[in-house]
């Protein structure tokens, strides 16, 4: 998450107000600052030489960020238009839900080991209640991401140019940061529950069935059970027995 945060938010803010401060324009600060993310992006690409589906939509986003930027000198434009590009996100993660897997589930297989993919892929088609949860997370995460773009025009248009980085950054991080906080109740929830865990290695937990002790012989000790795994299904009404 650090690195990120540095080049993704804070090394760019501070290349804006640097050239600023020695008297660049405001759309040539704009523009190199936005070279920032391209370059750690760039770097990454090199090092691993392999690129998943979600690195191929933020360079996408990158690639269309700075091709289009170079059609308008006008930087409060370019602000709008940087703020629009969260919609193409929202739509993006959205539109996930329509594919094999949601977003939620790839992020989850992205931040996974590669041993630990098989068994978050199995316990996908397992699990009614996991694909359920992960589901609802990407339609919270994409929706954030148009609440994210609809603020961020807003703030774009209303204020000053000079303010608008600072405003938008504080802002990303603020919605980010509430999503983070939902999501992380949402999956102890899921965890307490239902014995899930929606981003880890191991998605379906298992729990040990108490073993009620030997008749007539309160010292005797429990013999030891296997373990089972969490049941996934709804709660069902039990069918009375007809007369």
């Amino acid at each position: 998450m650090a690195a990120p945060f540095l080049f993704d938010v804070a090394l760019p803010l501070t290349v804006y107000y640097v050239l600023r401060s020695q008297g660049t324009g405001q759309w040539q600060a704009l523009m190199l600052s936005g070279t920032v993310p391209v370059g750690r992006v760039a770097v990454m690409l090199a090092a691993r030489r392999h690129v998943t589906g979600f690195e191929t939509f933020m360079i996408g986003m990158l690639a269309v960020r700075v091709i289009t930027s170079l059609f308008t000198g006008d930087p409060r434009v370019l602000l709008i238009k940087d703020a629009c590009l969260s919609v193409a996100a929202g739509a993006w993660i959205l539109g996930s839900l329509l594919t094999a897997r949601p977003f939620a589930f790839q992020m989850g297989q992205y931040w996974s080991a590669p041993a630990a993919q098989h068994g978050r892929d199995v316990a996908w088609h397992r699990s009614p209640a996991l694909r359920r949860a992960l589901t609802r997370l990407t339609v919270l995460w994409g929706c954030g991401q148009v609440l994210d773009s609809v603020v961020g025009v807003t703030i774009a248009t209303a204020c000053a140019v000079e303010v608008v980085p600072a405003v938008n950054r504080a802002k990303g991080l603020a919605l980010l940061g509430l999503a983070a906080v939902v999501t992380v109740l949402y999956s102890r929830r899921c965890a307490r529950r239902r014995g899930l865990s929606l981003f880890g290695a191991v998605p379906l937990r298992t729990r040990k069935p108490r073993v009620a002790p030997h008749a007539g012989d309160p010292h005797a000790p429990d013999l030891p059970t296997p373990e089972l795994p969490v049941q996934d299904t709804e709660e069902r009404t039990p069918h009375h027995d007809r007369a």
